[in-house]
């Protein structure tokens, strides 16, 4: 894929009007073209920035009325096409009709869940290469600072060594992805990769527990877990054990959500939280 045809579905691929397979060539172009994936991230932001504002104009009382009007008005043309491409894809097999007491129907869209689930995966086994060395949480931070509308916090858990992180996506959203590795010897044991997805969640789209009420779920061979913190879903992918990332989420929530009863290391924080 050249630049001219990344420009002509750039759009579709912005709101996620593509299956994860259908993205292979387009991430492939992203990742060596520099040019186009600034477009990728000054689209996205733009987006964000729009929905913000529309947010905030209907909360106002001192936004004028017309500036609110064309302010909606563009979000829900942006909402209706992207509606609109997701049930033609997913089409008459994609509903599922269930019949309740006294003759009712009711009409369930598929877990969107489960997409998010699928599409972290698919991207947590191309390994693809890190934008910036995983040194410590506090340049790994800092590198993010700016490149994401939201802030990313870098979690850190015992005997868990963090390797690097890039600019990525999950499904249609702008996400930080954060790897870590644990395990591994010098007598050749490979190391158990983890990785960890930050995106924003402002209208709280996405089914995501707070971490003290974390599910493990299993998607494509791996498992996978989703938490928020306020607006901020966590995604984290690995091929570890169950019983292994819960011991992991639950010495990482001690010390500030959860009444754990794991006796662990002294407890950390992600580096942005604390005092």
């Amino acid at each position: 894929m050249n630049c001219q045809e990344f420009d002509s579905v750039l759009q579709p691929f912005l709101d996620g009007e593509f299956q994860p397979e259908e993205r292979v060539d387009m991430e492939a172009h992203l990742n060596g073209c520099a040019e186009c994936a600034r477009r990728v991230h000054e689209e996205a932001r733009m987006q964000q920035s729009l929905r913000r504002a529309v947010r905030q104009a209907t909360v106002s009382t001192r936004a004028p009325d017309a500036l609110r009007a064309r302010l909606q008005g563009g979000i829900q043309q942006e909402n209706r096409r992207r509606a609109q491409a997701e049930w033609w894809r997913m089409g008459a097999a994609a509903l599922v009709l269930v019949t309740v007491s006294g003759g009712a129907w009711m009409l369930f869209r598929p877990e969107y869940s489960q997409r998010y689930r699928e599409d972290a995966v698919r991207r947590h086994t191309k390994k693809l290469p890190a934008e910036v060395a995983g040194t410590s949480r506090e340049t790994v931070e800092a590198w993010f600072d700016g490149k994401l509308d939201h802030r990313v916090s870098v979690p850190h858990w015992p005997n868990v060594r963090l390797s690097g992180a890039r600019i990525s996506n999950v499904t249609d959203r702008p996400a930080a992805y954060i790897s870590y590795e644990r395990g591994g010897d010098t007598h050749g044991a490979p190391a158990r990769r983890i990785g960890l997805f930050v995106f924003d969640d402002t209208r709280r789209e996405v089914e995501a527990p707070p971490l003290r009420a974390v599910q493990v779920n299993s998607s494509l061979g791996y498992n996978v877990a989703m938490w928020r913190e306020g607006e901020i879903v966590y995604e984290l992918v690995s091929d570890l054990d169950e019983s292994d990332i819960r011991r992991m989420l639950a010495q990482q929530a001690a010390p500030r959500e959860l009444p754990v009863a794991v006796t662990a290391e002294p407890q950390a924080r992600p580096v942005s939280l604390q005092p």
